[in-house]
């Protein structure tokens, strides 16, 4: 099943962002990769955009892994790197198809890429997370949009908790994005392979408090056969 919204393309090639890692992933991995040799540990940087990510995962000492969907945003991404002198290895592909053996990564980062798809989508990208990830390993996920974020219940209803065309706020020309409740957090990652997730939640306003930003974190392992 291919997850790709080819809106993607456009919003890359319009837009010059995504030049700062997520604060939420350089905690998670201070927290739980900076002790021990980081070579060894395989990253999978999923839906890596321009690769504001990516190039973080790579200085700090992790081999990385990334891949996205939009051709234009993994040239972006590899030019970045490069004048970086950051050292990853980038492909385009579609996340519900995962082109790599099972067990194959330490870590899987999901930063915004899951809550551009519909419900359906992220099940399947939560089944080849859960199958590249080494028992065991962990998927750490990010910007997963709650439903009191600006926008929520606007444009081309697709299922319950997902939208596209979205008329305003944060998510607003984006294409498709998925409003997630806790309990869906939970139950999906479950139903994927993974133990029960930790999850947190960040809320801001923006434009003067007019809009508000609220999403999810989420950290889950692999259960061991």
């Amino acid at each position: 099943m291919q997850t790709f919204d080819k809106q993607w393309n456009q919003v890359h090639d319009s837009r010059n962002w995504g030049r700062y890692p997520a604060e939420e992933l350089v905690r998670f991995m201070a927290r739980n990769y900076y002790t021990g040799d980081r070579s060894k540990v395989r990253v999978l940087d999923l839906g890596c955009g321009t690769g504001a990510n990516t190039w973080f995962l790579c200085r700090e000492g992790f081999s990385t892994v990334a891949f996205d969907g939009a051709f234009v945003a993994t040239t972006k991404a590899a030019r970045m790197c490069s004048e970086l002198s950051a050292k990853a290895s980038f492909l385009q592909a579609d996340a519900g198809v995962l082109p790599f053996k099972s067990e194959t990564f330490d870590v899987v980062a999901d930063i915004g890429a899951l809550s551009a798809n519909s419900s359906a989508g992220i099940r399947q990208i939560l089944k080849e997370i859960c199958r590249v990830l080494k028992p065991g390993g962990r998927v750490f996920s990010s910007v997963l949009f709650t439903q009191s974020t600006s926008g929520f219940r606007s444009g081309e209803k697709i299922d319950n908790h997902s939208y596209r065309n979205i008329e305003h706020g944060p998510v607003a020309g984006l294409g498709t994005i998925h409003f997630f409740t806790r309990p869906e957090i939970k139950r999906l990652w479950q139903n994927a392979g993974f133990d029960e997730p930790v999850i947190d939640v960040i809320t801001r306003t923006d434009h003067g408090g007019s809009l508000r930003v609220s999403f999810y974190t989420a950290m889950a392992r692999k259960l061991e056969k």
